[in-house]
This record gives structure tokens, C-alpha cells and sequence, in this order.
């Protein structure tokens, strides 16, 4: 009898229950464990992204204020809108992220002093803004 019955499960293919769960046990905490990581690197990336939109929007707005100064149309704005640069053909596109660029605000000095903008990919304790605050 005992032969009949090794016979008949050395002749079935295939896994038994039990091995299916364990397997699929493995695959659940395997994933548990990449998606906190790969969340993590989604949201270095886009603020990575973020960072180089604003010195992309920094270099624009400070080719902006140097153009104004020179055709005599500066007069010292605290702040430029974004969209002036894409008028002007300093951006290709407005920036699917509100910046908001800060000037000096003097009239005789076109300079541009920092770019700010909201973001929930910033690091801990990060300010977002470039040039970065020291």
C-alpha cells in the first residue's frame, strides 16, 4: 500500500499548496521591501528636476533683468513673473512649477537674488530656493 501511494505522488506534477503560499509570501515581503526604496528614489529624482528647473528659470529671469536694464526698462521690480520669460523667448514653455523670482529691487542694479518655489520633494528641513541659502 505504501508503495501504491509513492507511486501515485511520484507520478503528480505540478506544486502543492503549501508551496504555492510560501512562494507568494516571499514575493509579498520582497515588495514590501523595494517600494519604500523606489518611492524614495521617485522623489530625489523630481526634486533633483525641481533644483535644475530653478536655476534654468534663475539664468532666464538674470538674462531678463540685464535685457530691461540695457533698453533703459528696469525699474527695480521686487519680483519678475515667469511668464514675461516665455514672452520674451527666455523659456521655450511656462514651467509646470510656480517659481517665484526675487530681485533686488533696485532700480540701477539688475540683478536677480534668489528663485523660491513649493515643493513637498524637498529634503527635510530644506528650503526650496537657488541659489541654496548657506
Amino acid at each position: 500500500m505504501l508503495k501504491n501511494l509513492q507511486a501515485k505522488l511520484k507520478d503528480q506534477k505540478g506544486f502543492s499548496l503549501v508551496e504555492l503560499i510560501v512562494v507568494i509570501a516571499i514575493m509579498v515581503i520582497l515588495i514590501a521591501m523595494l517600494v519604500p526604496n523606489v518611492v524614495g528614489y521617485i522623489k530625489k529624482a523630481t526634486w533633483a528636476t525641481e533644483q535644475n528647473g530653478a536655476a534654468t528659470v534663475f539664468s532666464a529671469a538674470q538674462t531678463y533683468a540685464t535685457d530691461c536694464y540695457t533698453k533703459n526698462a528696469w525699474a527695480g521690480a521686487s519680483t519678475i513673473d515667469q511668464n514675461d520669460l516665455v514672452t520674451e523667448r527666455l523659456l521655450t514653455k511656462t514651467p509646470t512649477i510656480s517659481y517665484t523670482i526675487y530681485t533686488t529691487g533696485e532700480p540701477n542694479t539688475p540683478a536677480i537674488s534668489y528663485v523660491t518655489w513649493s515643493s513637498s520633494n524637498a529634503p527635510s528641513g530644506v528650503t526650496p530656493m537657488y541659489p541654496t541659502a548657506n
